[in-house]
């Protein structure tokens, strides 16, 4: 009994002991699992701290007042508005830079027209350059009305500006409304000026141009014309050159017995620069320093005294270098044996007729006859070289025949055509133009006196409507070429530049006053506030980022 106790009481103590140990191993392991634990916390209760602190920097870091970070922020605001300011600093002396680079250099301004209509050619350029007296050229309008007339005014005006920016100086452009100033065209003696008239003036010498003179007109629907083309910046140049020269040609004008008015034909030559005196050939004597006598018009002939000193005017001395033009009257005049003699001595004399013309096509369409408005030939190229279009010819009406005596002294410069003759003033109801067609019948001829290189020349017009108001102020080449002729018979061959005519096609890009003002405001103000309010606005992005 006592071995099955003791037996009985082993195994208890060994479950027991087993006991204790399973408890030992529980409780090492909640031991074990409560230092890791412990562990945990521990690890946590350290980071909690770094994360509160990171949290309290990030805080303050969204603090105004902190000096650091307040430093870098402005200093990045203020870099971009230096940046912004230097912009718009440049942009606008990039922009006063070219405005004074384009004024004082032309030739940077851009002409943006197909045919650089807007462009003054090298000639010009060095006229104006080469100036020693300076000019004034002053137009008879504000520049908008006048600019605002036709685009081919606008193109003179502009024109003529960038002859003064070139000039350094000597140019001076201006634009006088002489309907608010009437008082501005009492210092010019020229009869019935227009707000479309161009004076061009050097000290006391002048010149005016007509609108005839600066455009070439073609007519459509009737009597109704348009600009077709211009030269007016040829005889802007001719004009500079003739009022800049020290000299006039001085004229004397003989009135004695003149038929026609000729009042218009002595103001186009002061117009172009010619000074002008009137004299009465019977009682006066021609002044010595006169350069060209003109006798007008006379409906008689002149006495032998009076001829006689027109003689020795054109010899002078045996230095010759003097000019007659002799215009004659339309009237009919039986017998100028005096004048004729003179003529004779340079191999021309007056036919006692009309010269007609039968050839239809050389009729102007208005002309209800074979007498008046007849367009004639070059029957020389001698003064034909500003004549851009040589088919644009002179017009002519009731003219007489200018008979060549001697070819070899005297030679035609124009005439009608082959199908021309002459109607004597008494001719008769049994007179046909048909036997009397002669051809190629002389209007204007020119002879001339040579000695020992010396030259005098007497210019003989059978028309006297030639120089008249209604044909020399109209779109034919009358005044070109009649301007030409006297120019380069007195010496003034320096005046005399041609330049090719300008035609603005549909296609050629215009920017009025108002539009190039507008375009100025947008480049000097608009685009620098715009870029100031990208700056700004940057600016404002940046310091609430």
């Amino acid at each position: 009994m006592n071995d099955n106790e003791n037996k009985n009481n082993t195994e208890e103590l060994t479950k027991d002991e087993s006991s204790v140990n399973a408890a030992g191993e529980d409780t090492k392991s909640a031991l074990s699992e409560a230092s890791d634990e412990s562990k945990a916390a521990a690890a946590s209760a350290v980071k909690a701290p770094e994360k509160d602190l990171r949290k309290n920097q990030k805080a303050d870091s969204k603090e105004p007042g902190k000096p650091a970070t307040m430093n870098r922020k402005m200093k990045r605001g203020l870099a971009s508005l230096i940046i912004t300011v230097l912009v718009i600093i440049a942009v606008v002396l990039a922009n006063a830079v070219a405005s004074v680079m384009t004024s004082k250099l032309p030739a940077l301004t851009a002409d943006i027209t197909g045919m650089k209509n807007f462009v003054i050619n090298e000639k010009t350029r060095e006229i104006a350059q080469n100036l020693k007296r300076k000019v004034t050229i002053s137009f008879l309008s504000d520049r908008d009305t006048y600019t605002g007339i036709d685009p081919y005014c606008k193109q003179t005006a502009v024109l003529a500006e960038e002859m003064q920016k070139c000039s350094d100086g000597m140019i001076n452009v201006e634009y006088v409304d002489i309907v608010r100033n009437p008082s501005f065209v009492e210092n010019f003696d020229a009869d019935d000026l227009k707000t479309t008239d161009i004076i061009i003036t050097s000290g006391t010498n002048r010149k005016i141009l007509r609108v005839a003179d600066m455009f070439t007109f073609e007519n459509y629907s009737g009597n109704l014309s348009y600009i077709a083309s211009s030269k007016a910046e040829q005889e802007i140049d001719n004009a500079v050159l003739s009022v800049s020269t020290s000299e006039m040609i001085k004229t004397a004008i003989i009135i004695d017995n003149a038929s026609e008015d000729r009042s218009f034909f002595e103001n186009t030559l002061k117009a172009d620069g010619y000074s002008v005196t009137e004299i009465v050939l019977s009682s006066q004597i021609i002044p010595e320093d006169t350069q060209m006598v003109v006798l007008y018009t006379p409906s008689k002939d002149l006495s032998q005294n009076a001829v006689s000193k027109l003689r020795a005017f054109l010899e002078n001395n045996g230095n010759y270098g003097k000019n007659l033009l002799y215009i004659a009257s339309p009237t009919d005049i039986k017998e100028m044996p005096n004048l004729d003699a003179l003529l004779l001595d340079y191999g021309m004399s007056v036919g006692n007729g009309f010269v007609f013309e039968a050839d239809g096509t050389r009729i102007n369409s208005s002309s209800q006859n074979y007498f008046d408005g007849v367009l004639c030939s070059y029957a020389s190229d001698l003064y034909t070289e500003n004549i851009s279009d040589i088919s644009r010819t002179v017009i002519a009406g009731y003219a007489k025949p200018v008979l060549i005596k001697d070819p070899l002294t005297a030679a035609p410069l124009l005439k009608y055509s082959e199908y021309s003759g002459i109607c004597p003033f008494d001719a008769d109801e049994n007179w046909s133009y048909k036997d009397a067609i002669v051809g190629n019948v002389p209007i204007l001829a020119q002879g001339t006196i040579i000695k020992d290189d010396k030259y005098s020349s007497v210019i003989v017009s059978g028309c006297e409507r030639i120089f008249a108001r209604s044909y020399y102020g109209s779109d034919y080449s009358n005044r070109t070429y009649l301007s030409t002729m006297l120019a380069t018979v007195n010496g003034r061959t320096q005046e005399l530049v041609s330049i090719p005519e300008k035609v603005i096609t549909a296609f050629d890009i215009e920017i009025d006053h108002q539009t190039a003002a507008n375009l100025g405001f947008i480049v000097y103000a608009v685009i620098p506030l715009i870029i100031l309010g990208a700056g700004f606005t940057v600016f404002l992005m940046r310091r609430n980022r």
